[in-house]
């Protein structure tokens, strides 16, 4: 029964959090052994998102350590029993009894003595920072302090990376990235004879782990323009704007994060230089409201005349349904993001709030309105709007993608495809940047002897 449950919990987040992110990539799925206990450990800046992700799309259905205080949230306290979620009793905590750590221990070692699998973010704390923050020694302690069993194979760690492109904006993407496991074998070994350096030395190992599957820059501003570099470095020109796969530029992003720190003491002038016109070329992104992908597209016009006809065409059809679905949806999908600008303290919290407000509120709506179309009609008209509301919802929010997305594309061909004046200048300064970029790239190359062709 427990294995069905965790089977049909993974789907259904899976369904959410194929509703809230446009894509959800997964890079080195393959690395999750399927034979072993497994202790899962991730950075953590998406708040109750987080856990979500994993849970939906590893397929190891692990058991996973939340603060306590989450418990006094009705909602969640059930949430938590679904997902058959371990309290963590924190110092920080107003009034918590942090003796009681003692069985959230018990109940992992049980766990992994079974063959189960925990997760937990060692981080201890949900956060905004662009790197990660010091990690807790409790994953370490866990591993270490379990009780195998003989007849079963070791338990492993697996370090986990979450990325996202803008983690608070409906609609945006995802990506799990999965590192190499670690078997905890040596530092099992000494902590029979010195187990405060075995826990150190497990969660240095852990940490140097989670920072090869997470992108760690030295704040925001450095970020974007690291970013945006990598766009212009990678990016070649296309007949029509085309945006990467998060997982395609990881690796990149790493290397040019790693080869920007490096610079920055060999050679500081050069990396300002790059970054001064890195940041103006992105300013004028900004007031024109254009896309760099959108600047590299050449906009062929036997292909800009296809695409609106393709697009206006596919509108058209499920504009029926989209309306009925805007009508039948409208506060549920509103309401969401009032809650979030209102509830939301820190940037790492908006989706959680989106995410946890709409799964109360979608199914409220909908229940509400076929009790309507019961009291109006009949049985029959509360049938139908109990299946086309969510139905009707969901051709609604692709059809408002797709119009958005029209609608941008036909702007940005409007001052772009016509080899404008502005056209002209937005691509000779990205072309610019990207020499400028480039010079930078081969010069960081050689001061760490790296071949041409790789990262």
């Amino acid at each position: 029964m427990r294995r069905l449950l965790d089977a049909l919990l993974a789907a259904f987040v899976r369904r959410v959090l194929g509703v809230y992110y446009r894509a959800v990539e997964v890079l080195g799925a393959g690395r999750v052994p399927r034979d072993r206990p497994l202790v899962f450990v991730a950075n953590h800046v998406n708040a109750l998102v987080d856990p979500l992700l994993i849970l939906g799309y590893l397929g190891a259905h692990p058991r996973f350590l939340a603060k306590s205080t989450l418990w006094e949230n009705p909602f969640l306290r059930f949430l938590f029993a679904l997902g058959g979620v371990v309290p963590v009793y924190r110092r920080q905590d107003e009034g918590v009894d942090t003796s009681r750590n003692q069985q959230t221990f018990d109940r992992c070692h049980r766990v992994l003595a079974a063959g189960g699998a925990i997760a937990l973010f060692p981080e201890g704390t949900s956060h905004n920072e662009p790197s990660l923050l010091p990690l807790k020694t409790g994953a370490a302690r866990i591993v270490l302090e379990s009780r195998p069993d003989p007849l079963r194979p070791g338990v492993q760690v697996v370090p986990v990376g979450l990325v996202f492109d803008a983690k608070e904006r409906f609609r945006s993407r995802a990506l799990i990235v999965v590192g190499e496991p670690l078997d905890p074998a040596s530092e099992r070994e000494r902590h029979a004879q010195d187990a405060p350096a075995a826990v150190r030395e497990l969660t240095e190992r852990i940490g140097r782990a989670l920072e090869a599957v997470t992108l760690n820059y030295p704040s925001w501003e450095e970020a974007r323009l690291i970013e945006r570099a990598v766009d212009i470095y990678a990016r070649p020109a296309r007949d029509l704007p085309e945006e990467p796969a998060l997982s395609d530029r990881f690796a990149l992003r790493k290397a040019f994060a790693e080869g920007y720190r490096l610079m920055q003491e060999r050679s500081p002038a050069q990396v300002e230089a790059v970054s001064r016109a890195v940041a103006r070329y992105d300013r004028l992104l900004a007031t024109f409201a254009v896309k760099d992908e959108q600047v590299a597209a050449r906009y062929p016009l036997w292909l800009v005349l296809g695409y609106p006809l393709r697009a206006l065409a596919t509108l058209t059809l499920g504009l029926p349904l989209a309306a009925l679905g805007t009508l039948l949806n409208w506060v549920p999908y509103h309401l969401p993001r009032w809650a979030a600008a209102r509830m939301a303290r820190e940037r790492d919290q908006p989706s959680s709030v989106k995410i946890y407000t709409a799964l109360f509120l979608f199914p409220l709506t909908w229940a509400l309105e076929a009790l309507l179309g019961w009291w109006l009609w009949d049985w029959h008209a509360s049938a139908a709007v109990a299946v086309l509301a969510p139905l009707s919802g969901w051709v609604a929010l692709r059809f408002h993608e797709r119009r958005g997305r029209l609608s941008g594309e036909a702007r940005a061909w409007l001052l772009l495809g016509r080899r404008g004046r502005l056209a002209t200048e937005l691509r000779a300064r990205r072309e610019e940047v990207s020499l400028e970029v480039t010079s930078l790239v081969r010069a960081a190359r050689a001061a760490r002897g790296t071949p041409r062709g790789t990262p």
